[in-house]
């Protein structure tokens, strides 16, 4: 079962890899294409056909914003005994939000099914606020401006589709096929899309310097993070699919996204993207014996 799930994921990522290392294509075209029309589409077609409790909600969101809380403490304190303060704003736009959305989703519905990917679209909503929110904070620590923050997050679709949708269910508003049916086939088209487009954009990135903080970013990213939302899940009393969803998003990569925002900010764009490539490497491994513990533990 789990080569069923990392094969699928490996092989339409390194499709991308290889079109964007041989081609010359815009894929901020195709990102902005996947975050303004895609995206929103998947978001509203799976909350609405798979409506989720409030306790699983509420469970997702109390358990994301523990483990943001926790990562960004254990970086601190690690940058500054490595002596690496100077740093540390790369080290938490690479280390605190994990790809949950470009890669995240598409390894749970292979892995567990709609139910899951549904249980996952609430934590890839809540994660884009965290990220131009708090990681636009941590970016502009070096070189922005706030307000950009509060302006991004009210511009982006993904969050209006995820209110959307729960105000269809919340208000036992019937959707018929006719317009369901069309958001539905082009948020279908997400999944294989994003996967490309990271392949795309892991072919444009290129490893400069920074071994050492690249390294433990990494590691913190990889390896610390699932360790330390199991504690997370465990200590709430969390388990199944829910347990499994929390686990598996929060062990991700680091976002691509963060790069972009680190750019923008003059966050010392390079490291971050050290981090991005080193980790969704490393991810391959990591995720497959995560995958394979995760059946075990819940």
């Amino acid at each position: 079962m789990i080569i069923s799930v990392i094969v699928p994921v490996m092989i339409i990522m390194l499709g991308g890899y290889l079109f964007g290392h041989f081609s010359r294509v815009d894929h901020n075209a195709i990102s902005r294409l996947a975050m303004i029309i895609l995206s929103p589409a998947l978001i509203f077609s799976f909350l609405v056909r798979n409506p989720l409790s409030s306790t699983e909600i509420y469970q997702i969101l109390i358990s994301v914003l523990i483990f943001t809380i926790i990562m960004v403490i254990v970086t601190f304190l690690i940058f500054k005994m490595m002596g690496k303060k100077h740093l540390l704003t790369p080290a938490l736009l690479s280390t605190v939000f994990p790809n949950t959305g470009n890669y995240g989703l598409p390894v749970l519905l292979l892995a567990y099914g709609e139910k899951a990917f549904s249980l996952g679209v609430v934590i890839v909503v809540i994660n884009f606020i965290l990220m131009y929110s708090l990681g636009i904070y941590f970016a502009s620590l070096e070189d922005g401006n706030w307000k950009k923050a509060i302006y991004n997050i009210l511009r982006l679709p993904t969050t209006y589709a995820a209110i959307a949708a729960i105000a269809v269910n919340t208000f036992h508003i019937e959707i018929p096929d006719y317009l369901y049916d069309p958001i539905k086939l082009v948020g279908d088209a997400m999944i294989p899309v994003v996967l490309l487009l990271l392949g795309i954009q892991l072919a444009r990135t290129s490893f400069k310097g920074y071994f050492g903080v690249t390294m433990t970013s990494s590691i913190l990213k990889i390896l610390i993070a699932p360790i330390i939302t199991i504690g997370i899940v465990n200590l709430l009393g969390i388990g199944g699919t829910v347990a499994k969803v929390i686990i598996l998003q929060n062990s991700m990569p680091t976002a691509v996204v963060m790069t972009i925002i680190a750019v923008e900010y003059n966050a010392r764009s390079e490291v971050v993207a050290n981090v991005t490539f080193l980790s969704t490497i490393l991810s391959f491994f990591s995720i497959t014996g995560l995958l394979y513990w995760l059946n075990i533990l819940y």
